[in-house]
Formats: structure tokens, sequence, C-alpha cells
């Protein structure tokens, strides 16, 4: 009895790492925020690695830049002002005083905007960057290291069935009810969290020991090894179905909260409705005057025609 390969999950691709729920939610938000670059849990804690510049990328990038621009633009001023001097030191054995001069104030304009640049790119990383060295993203990677996992710490078959569970409490999170308060958000949040953080835990262990076996697999044994072998291959199939029905559960509980949803909607729309019902009524009122006015006129039609047939007699 074997494992069934897990081609099947190949291209599964996480909605994002997978963070114990006991972490501060502040660390949490930096763990799983885009960009973030995390270390997987099989391999060994990440280095610390000094980086004095931003972490937001907007704000890095324009940091960096403007010095690159200020230094080239210092670069450039100070070449171009002193090619009038190279000129006469090769042609005249020696520069006239506007070259010398030129070339002097150059020198003078590129040394001020490269100041300045230092200047402001310093003012910068002061302003947005982090004094210590220490990225706050990177230092929650190494902190927590272990306790959020990634999708290299998982197989095809394990990123296919988190990320099953991942759809599920994203679909939750974005649904009306939820987001309207119609369900307790706290606990809600903090279950699916849990559950999500669970399912994880089990996935990255079955991952684990699914690859342990294939590296065992081509040993040659007897009839003991396959069935041992096979017992195992076995067990691991029942856990797998069990996380697998907790993945199931979750979808699930999606599809009720997506009917609850839609009668959400129905009733938000029906109160919509239900605000016209008066201006609906007022309009039927109208209608009453409506057959009085229709009367009136009529009656004058009628005097019309009498008039035109009297004339014409």
């Amino acid at each position: 009895m074997k494992d069934q390969p897990d081609a099947a999950g190949l291209g599964a691709m996480l909605r994002r790492p997978a963070v114990d729920p006991d972490i501060p939610r502040r660390d949490r938000a930096l763990l799983t925020a885009p960009g973030t670059f995390l270390t997987p849990a099989h391999q060994d804690r990440p280095a610390w690695h000094r980086d004095f510049l931003p972490a937001e990328p907007g704000k890095r990038g324009v940091i960096i830049d403007g010095a690159v621009i200020g230094l080239v633009t210092a670069g450039f001023i100070a070449v171009g002002g002193t090619v009038p001097l190279a000129i006469g030191v090769l042609v005249f054995s020696g520069p006239a005083g506007w070259q010398s001069a030129s070339s002097h104030y150059a020198l003078l304009l590129a040394q001020l905007i490269a100041v300045v640049t230092a200047v402001v790119f310093g003012v910068r990383v002061v302003r947005f960057g982090q004094l210590d060295g220490v990225a706050p993203a990177e230092a929650a990677a190494r902190t927590y290291h272990g306790r959020y996992l990634t999708g290299e710490d998982f197989d095809g078959r394990a990123r296919a069935l988190l990320r099953r569970a991942q759809d599920a409490v994203d679909a939750v999170a974005s649904s009306a009810v939820y987001r309207d308060g119609l369900v307790d958000q706290p606990a809600v949040n903090a279950s699916l969290t849990e559950q999500e953080w669970d399912i994880a835990q089990a996935l990255r262990e079955q991952a684990g020991l699914r690859a342990e076996r294939a590296g065992l697999a081509g040993l040659a044994g007897g009839p003991q090894t396959a069935q041992l072998l096979g017992r195992q291959v076995q067990a691991a199939r029942a856990a797998e179905d069990s996380v697998t029905s907790r993945v199931e559960a979750l979808e699930r509980y999606v599809a009720e909260v997506r009917a609850a949803d839609a009668a959400y909607r129905d009733w938000q729309q029906a109160a919509a409705l239900a605000g016209l019902s008066g201006r609906h009524l007022d309009m039927q009122a109208r209608s009453a005057a409506d057959q009085y006015h229709l009367t009136e006129i009529e009656a004058m039609a009628r005097h019309a025609r009498a008039i035109r047939r009297a004339l014409r007699d």
C-alpha cells in the first residue's frame, strides 16, 4: 500500500502564511503582510542583517531614487564643469581664466548638491526608517520563526487542503453578515484563526511523514516491512481524512454564511422597498383626485361640443 501521488495539489498556492494565533495581532499583521520575507519553519532561523531604510516599499523607493538622482546630478555637473578646463590644458597648455572659473564653480555646485542630497537622505532615513537597523517585519519573522508556516513547509496535497481552509476563512470574513456585525465577530474570528492554524499544523506533520516514508520506500524489505508500511499509510490516510472532514465542515459553514448573506440582501431590499410604500399610497390617493378632474374635463368637453353643434344648426 503506497501513498497517493500529490500531483493534483502541486499548483496550489497559499493565500498567506499560517500564523500562530497566540502571536500578538500587530506582529501577525507584519508576518502576513504582502512582501514580507519569511523563512520556512523547516529551515534555520534567519540571521540578523542591518537595514536602516524604510521597510515600506513606496517610501524606500522614494529615498533611494532621490539619493541616486542627487548624486548623479552632482556627478554630471562636476564632469561638465571641468571639461573646459581639460580642453584648455590639452589644447593651449594652460587654461584661460573663464575656464578655471567655470570648473571651480561647477565643483562647488556639485559639492553643494551632494551635501544637500546627503542631508535629505539622512533626514528621510531618520523619519521613515529604523534607527536600530532592524525592520519590524524582519524582527517579527526572526522572533516567531517556527510559529508561522509558509507554502514551502507543505507538499502539494497539504497545500491544496490548507488553501481550501483559507478560502473558507476569507469567504466568511468578507461576508455581509460578518462585516455588518450580524454574527459575533470576535468569537468567529478567533475560532476561524484557531481552526486555520490547527489544520496547518496537522497538514505540516502529515506532509513531513509522507516525505519520510517516500525516502524509505526504495529500501528492499520483506513481508514485515510491507505490512508495517501498509499500517502507517492507512493511519496517515485516516489522519488526512479527518483533516479533510474539518475543511469540508468549514466549506459547509461558508455555504450557510452565503445563504444568510442572500437572505440579508433580500431583507435589505425589502426594507428599501418598504420605505417607498407611503409614497405609493400617496400616488394612489392622487389617482382618486385624477378621476374627479377627469370627470370635470369631460363635462367641459361636452359643453364645447354642444356649442359647436348649436352654431352649426
